[in-house]
Order: structure tokens, then sequence, then C-alpha cells
């Protein structure tokens, strides 16, 4: 707790952890906001499911606010009704 990293992240508390890397709540210093951020280990063996996981967010953050992919997404939704 309380670590900095890249001069920006101030480390709060630990949320969860996996077989490959920890996500940590931390404190944006630029934004003054929390965010979440998740610490990869860095064996060469965790490298291809890091980039995996990239792609995925990657395709999500351009997708999330468009209209077609999030009804398409929906569909998936589990109820609790």
């Amino acid at each position: 707790m309380g670590e900095v990293l890249i001069d920006r992240y101030i480390l709060v508390q630990k949320l969860g952890w996996g077989h490959f890397s920890t996500v940590w709540l931390a404190r944006d210093a630029m934004y003054n906001t929390f965010v979440a951020l998740k610490v990869q280990k860095s064996a060469s063996h965790y490298i291809e499911a890091a980039y995996d996981e990239v792609e995925i967010l990657d395709v999500v953050a351009k997708n999330a606010y468009l209209k077609d992919w999030v009804e398409s997404v929906n569909k998936y939704k589990i109820n609790d009704e």
C-alpha cells in the first residue's frame, strides 16, 4: 500500500488476484480519481495470455457505447427475476 507506479498511481488496496496478475485499487494523482490497475507477472509464459486480454479489452473499449454492440451483448445478460 502506498507504492507509486509510473509517478502517477498510488496503490490503495488489493482488489483481487489470479494465476498471472493482481488487481489493485489505486488513486490516479493526475485526475484525482480512483482506478483499478491490473499488474501482470513478468514471467515470459504469461505474455500470450496478457496480450489476449489486452485485445479483448480493446474491443470492449472501442464498442462499449455503440448501441448495436451493447444490444448484442445484453442478450447474454442473466436476469435474477
